[in-house]
């Protein structure tokens, strides 16, 4: 694995190799997204599942969207909860049965709660001229399109400039997350980390040179 992650297989004729990460990703954000629900973090548990939207590929689209519609929810965000209803209803593999539940449920869910989301925190870009506002559950800048990597801690995207990199399998985590969550391994690999004092979190967008500690 560590050769796999260090060499450069970009030239592989395997291109599932070129992110060896990529499926321990996926189950490791689908796992802590229910440990968040159960918990009853729904706002950490609805970031983490927008995140899950990118790892289609290596889980079942239908249980992907079914978290989200649950996370988002119970986080009172019932647009994007609507959206996720839409999507499932709309899934080339679902039987017929399984579409008129889809659809029942949707009719009790949003006859109650009109599809509208609840105030989100908005915060500039964080790229460099874009003037564009992003919300707490984006994992993309729909101007720029820029990418924000996920915190491993929280699954929630990384807007500040402080945060950590382990040094085995190179994911970030946000420092105020790992101090908050009081890990003392790396959630995804279990590496040993180690990170100092709490620092003050710089504001997304904010101009100073960006403070990196590797876990």
């Amino acid at each position: 694995m560590n050769s796999l992650i260090t060499s450069d297989i970009s030239t592989s004729a395997d291109k599932q190799l070129t992110n060896p990460w990529k499926g321990a990703e996926a189950i490791h954000f689908y796992l802590l997204c229910q440990r968040q629900l159960y918990q009853k973090d729904y706002n950490r548990a609805m970031k983490t599942a927008m995140r899950l939207i990118e790892y289609e590929k290596e889980l079942q689209t239908k249980d992907v969207y079914s978290l989200v519609a649950l996370a988002c929810y119970f986080n009172e965000c019932y647009k994007d909860c609507s959206k996720a209803f839409v999507k499932l209803e709309r899934l080339p593999d679902v039987t017929e049965k399984e579409r008129e539940a889809y659809e029942l449920l949707a009719i009790n869910l949003f006859s109650r709660h009109p599809p509208i989301d609840k105030q989100k925190k908005e915060f500039n870009c964080p790229k460099k001229d874009c003037k564009a506002r992003i919300t707490e559950y984006d994992i993309n800048c729909r101007e720029c399109g820029s990418h924000f990597s996920p915190c491993i801690a929280s699954g929630q995207s990384i807007l500040a400039k402080e945060y950590n990199t382990c040094k085995t399998c190179k994911h970030k985590a946000l420092e105020s997350e790992l101090l908050y969550l009081k890990l003392k391994h790396c959630p995804l690999c279990h590496g040993k980390i180690s990170i100092g004092e709490p620092t003050a979190q710089s504001a997304p967008g904010a101009t100073q040179p960006a403070k990196k500690r590797a876990i």
